[in-house]
This record gives structure tokens, sequence and C-alpha cells, in this order.
């Protein structure tokens, strides 16, 4: 996890935004989506007219599915069994994310030392990004992975340093 530190801090901080999402979440959304290609695989088979076209493509999908689906059940297992949690907060003093996932995402700053957020979206492959400019130069991008609340979170971080330059609004890219 990234840390950085500059200021004394709050030796009381308080808790202005707190998400949290255990990865048995995550499990369960991908056992769903299981079932939802099973259900299409099925509505292929009953809808697509025959003909050579349909074998050939059956030819492909009697490969992928089986294949795809093995992958989502093997996660489905990994993440129920390794239940880690996603964490982000913002205290008074300092900004943290604890990602299970990706230690690339891990950061813990102190809010003082965030200079702006900007969100981009790229056209040409369909990208967007959110990355937090720190005052020393450093820049730390935010995940995109977990639906947590844009909003929530930028009203916490203008709260414990009204200076941090935000987005205009939490949902909108500026294409570049």
């Amino acid at each position: 996890m990234k840390e950085t530190e500059s200021h004394p801090p709050d030796p009381n901080p308080t808790l202005l935004y707190h998400y949290e999402r255990k990865q048995r979440h995550t499990a369960l959304v991908l056992l769903f989506n299981m079932v939802v290609l099973f259900a299409m695989y099925g509505a292929a088979h009953k809808w697509i007219e025959p003909g050579e076209a349909r074998d050939q493509l059956f030819y492909w999908i009697n490969i992928a599915v089986p294949v795809v689906e093995v992958c989502l059940l093997l996660l489905a297992i990994y993440f129920w069994m390794n239940n880690g949690r996603f964490r982000m907060s913002v205290d008074t003093n300092r900004f943290t994310i604890d990602d299970p996932i990706s230690k690339t995402y891990s950061f813990s700053v102190p809010v003082s030392e965030i200079e702006r957020i900007r969100q981009t979206y790229r056209n040409h492959t369909n990208y967007t990004t959110t990355v937090m400019y720190l005052k020393s130069g450093e820049t730390i991008q935010l995940t995109p992975n977990y639906s947590y609340s844009r909003r929530a979170l930028y009203d916490a971080l203008k709260e414990a340093n009204p200076t941090i330059q935000l987005p205009e609004h939490p949902y909108r890219f500026k294409q570049v």
C-alpha cells in the first residue's frame, strides 16, 4: 500500500465516507452470470434458425461456453473462499483504499496532499480513468471495479480538504 505523510494528523479524525464490499458478493455476481450465460445458450439453441451458419456458430459456442462457465465457477469459488474486503474511506486526515484484488489500487494518502482528481474518457478505446494528483507530482489511479458513490466520495474529500479540485459532475468524464 502506498503511503505518504506531510502535516501532523488530527489526533481524533472524523470518518466522512466509508464504502466496503466483501468478495463473497462478487462470487454471487459471478454465479448469477453463469446462470445468465446458460440461459442465453439455451435461448440461442431454441431460436436460431437451423442451417450451416448455425452449425458453424454452435461449433464454437459449444467450445467457448463450457470454458467460460468453468472460469466463472473457479473465480466464484476463489472469491467465496478468500472473502477479502475492499475498503474505501475518507476521514479528516486520510483517504485510504485497500483492494484485496489489486495492490496497485491500494493506498493511503493525507487529504491535505491531494491537489485534484481528473476523470477522462478515451473514445477510441471506450476506456474511462479516474486519476488523483498529489502535490508531490505523484499520480494514483482510482479503481473502477466497485460501485461506490463518486458523489459521496467527492463530497467527503471536499469537506476534508476544500482546496481539492474535483470534476464538475462525478459521473461525467472529460473526453480526451
